[in-house]
């Protein structure tokens, strides 16, 4: 927003920090020499012991304050909005203010070989897999992720060597930066995710992510790498790129493909295809259709940056998935909870038909879903809803995340839905407040059961205190 420091400052304070990509460059900024300290309403772990390891100083709650000794530079998260008192200081004291993209675009980006993951669906998971694969290959790479990656103890690190690896989200930026985060990345090598309607607060339709996603790709050089999935939607936005394009999936005329892909409860092996011929054996800690074409999608862009497709086989091997992502959380009687960072209809449906297919001769699916993201709590998507937890046995529903936002008939009715799904042969309730869903599973719990806790949100902890009662089964 202007008046930036003249190199990296030496001073910096971040509103909004506790959130997982803002705690992240915290720690960045911090590694690179800066005084790094940040504000938010509360902190929670992981990122406020993340934090505190990176002597990161931490200030709570909001407070004109806070910005007191004067920074060089104050970012600004993207939840923050006009109103915030430290941001209202910041602006009447006119000091330097820049998004968190802004930050990675200037200080991180220029010299940089940059990959930039993209797409509605799996793009934590896949940048975690490209950020190893970089990492166990020694091109010592700088990352940020979105989320907890299984690898490292946190989702963003500065490397020396030329490799930049990024989520790229379509989400906007912040109160005056109000474009895609992707806009700031300029990626030498890009991969594109599935692309469907998401965000809904912020795009009006499915043509509006659309053209976000074209105006990422225009920034491709010629000399540059589009690794695209063999989904409709991302094909389509595909023929827009120059420079070489790779499509990767399951289909027969992807390029790079898997075949003998077999799932089993500590994830799956397939058999990893180069245009038709087979290349390596992969073992990947990660189930599903869906991961198969994230590692996919990691391997053709790792081989773009100069690692050989036989040796990210191998390195996928040593790879742990990310936090919250089909997470196997506990065991008990044969039964198994996991946690899964669900935001879209197309999510849970992915996440459900995986595990369905592990569920063992005489045991149940049970999918507790908080209806939380801007998505998945309208309307729009009430009938996909309705049709990926139909796959369940029995599903727990949560509140409606804050209903007061909602004009009337626009957010989904919890209830009807609970009517639909039973109506469908589902043992389905809700809406009931966390503590209710753990009592209910606990109390029903059978063996070969797998129950899944699904939300992009803490769910009201739902999920920890579910393993806390599993752990006490096994006592």
């Amino acid at each position: 927003m202007g008046r930036w420091p003249a190199a990296w400052p030496e001073s910096v304070h971040l509103i909004g920090v506790g959130g997982v990509a803002m705690s992240g460059l915290a720690a960045v900024l911090a590694r690179g020499g800066s005084r790094v300290r940040g504000s938010d309403r509360a902190v929670y772990p992981p990122a406020s012991t993340m934090l505190e390891a990176a002597g990161i100083e931490l200030r709570t709650p909001f407070d004109a304050s806070n910005l007191s000794p004067t920074p060089d530079l104050v970012v600004v998260g993207n939840a923050i909005s006009r109103g915030n008192v430290e941001l209202e200081r910041a602006l009447s004291d006119g000091l330097p203010l820049a998004s968190l993209p802004e930050v990675i675009e200037r200080l991180l980006v220029p010299g940089r070989r940059v990959t930039v993951i993209a797409g509605t669906h799996g793009k934590t998971t896949t940048t975690s897999m490209s950020a190893w694969l970089h990492f166990a290959a020694g091109h010592d790479p700088t990352f940020l992720i979105g989320g907890q990656p299984g690898n490292f103890d946190v989702g963003a690190r500065l490397g020396q060597g030329q490799d930049l690896i990024l989520e790229g989200d379509e989400y906007d930026s912040a109160f005056f930066d109000k474009g895609p985060k992707f806009l700031h990345y300029w990626p030498s090598i890009a991969v594109l995710g599935p692309v469907e309607y998401d965000h809904a607060d912020i795009y009006a339709d499915l043509q509006a992510v659309e053209r976000a996603f074209s105006l990422c790709l225009r920034l491709l050089p010629e000399t540059g790498t589009l690794v695209v999935h063999d989904h409709p939607g991302a094909l389509k936005l595909a023929r827009e790129a120059r420079g070489r394009v790779v499509v990767c999936g399951l289909s027969d005329d992807a390029s790079i493909s898997a075949r003998h892909r077999v799932d089993d409860d500590d994830g799956q092996s397939f058999t990893l295809v180069k245009d038709r011929s087979e290349i390596a054996n992969v073992r990947l800690a990660l189930a599903g259709e869906h991961n198969a074409r994230n590692a996919l999608g990691a391997l053709a862009a790792a081989e773009a940056a100069g690692i050989s497709l036989q040796q990210g086989a191998e390195l996928l091997s040593q790879y742990r998935g990310p936090k919250r992502r089909l997470e196997k959380l506990a065991t008990t009687n044969e039964a198994v909870l996991y946690d899964d960072f669900a935001h879209h209809p197309t999510a849970v449906d992915e996440t459900l038909r995986t595990l369905r297919a592990r569920v063992p001769l005489g045991g149940r699916l049970v999918a507790c879903l908080e209806p939380r993201s801007n998505t998945m709590v309208r309307t729009v998507w009430a009938q996909r809803l309705e049709d990926a937890l139909s796959q369940a046995d029995v599903v727990h529903l949560g509140t409606l995340d804050r209903p007061d936002r909602f004009q009337p008939g626009e957010a989904l009715d919890i209830a009807a839905l609970v009517q639909r799904l039973r109506v469908r042969g589902c043992d389905a309730h809700g809406p009931s407040a966390p503590g209710d869903i753990a009592d209910a599973v606990s109390r029903d719990l059978e063996p070969g059961d797998r129950v899944v806790v699904m939300s992009n949100g803490a769910f009201g902890g739902l999920a920890l205190e579910l393993a806390k009662r599993f752990t006490l089964r096994n006592q």
